[in-house]
């Protein structure tokens, strides 16, 4: 009888046990589930403040093209609007804006022209990239046309690619380099002047853009690669929302069509969405 009531009490002891086991399992998976529906929840709204942040860059690039069609730099409406961070009730967003225009199209090279080989090679060299990467790349474009991305570009390593990655857009359309946008490193390359990019560069910043009594004034003869307006600008909009945070990335085209002025999103990609409670903040970072 003692060892029945024994095996009783060790029976009872183990079905408590287990029971308490699904009971903590059952709460778990209910909290995880409240936890994973909330995450999405944030997300959600941090895509809609990510694409009204998007939507605010559109306005503000269309509305420049009526308000001041002749030139385009850094002291505009459209640049402005990507310089402060936004707190809302529901979240925060900031956008960072840049000028496609502003840096070397690398597939200009895909025509063959000895001047835009020339800028290439002056720009390869002032950024450190190795001549046997130049070569590929000029080999790749010559041969087999334009690329969308640099990864397409067969016998580039990634490091060739994130240090060429500052200074060259990828473009379909050939237009000049906007000198209002530009870093002097790639001015200098474009101009063949160090010096030339330098003081232009000075200019700007005193007198907030260019023109081309400026150009005249540092000696600088207007050619076809130089302009003063743009076209394509790449917008990154981040937002938070209950510590949950997204990134999108958008590239935007400005068309008039008779007579119809236009700013367009003609690509758009969402990061993946990040939890900054649970995330390693170096890794974000680095994203």
């Amino acid at each position: 009888m003692k060892q029945d009531a024994g095996v009783i009490l060790v029976n009872v002891l183990v079905a408590l046990a287990l029971g308490a086991a699904i009971i903590v399992l059952m709460f778990t998976s209910q909290e995880n589930l409240m936890d994973r529906t909330r995450r999405a929840a944030a997300a959600t709204q941090a895509q809609a403040l990510a694409l009204g942040a998007e939507a605010s860059i559109l306005v503000a690039l269309r509305r420049d093209m009526i308000d001041a069609p002749e030139g385009d730099h850094f002291a505009e409406r459209w640049a402005q609007a990507a310089q402060d961070e936004v707190v809302l009730a529901t979240g925060k967003f900031s956008i960072t804006l840049s000028d496609a225009r502003g840096r070397f199209d690398l597939n200009s090279l895909s025509l063959g022209g000895l001047a835009q080989q020339q800028i290439f090679a002056r720009l390869s060299t002032t950024i450190g990239l190795s001549d046997r990467a130049a070569l590929t790349i000029s080999q790749h474009l010559v041969q087999r046309g334009s690329v969308r991305n640099l990864s397409e570009i067969d016998g580039l390593d990634p490091a060739d690619r994130d240090m060429l990655k500052p200074y060259v857009s990828l473009l379909t359309t050939r237009r000049p380099l906007n000198v209002n946008t530009a870093e002097e490193t790639v001015l200098a390359a474009v101009l063949g002047s160090v010096s030339s990019a330098r003081q232009l560069i000075k200019l700007r910043a005193r007198n907030g853009f260019l023109t081309k009594a400026d150009l005249a004034e540092a000696g600088v003869v207007v050619l076809n690669g130089v302009g003063f307006t743009s076209d394509v600008f790449d917008v990154t909009s981040t937002a938070e929302v209950d510590a949950t945070t997204v990134v999108l990335s958008s590239r935007i085209i400005r068309n008039t069509k008779l007579g119809k002025h236009e700013a367009l999103v003609v690509a758009r990609r969402f990061g993946v969405p990040v939890d900054l409670r649970h995330a390693n903040t170096q890794s974000f970072a680095s994203q």
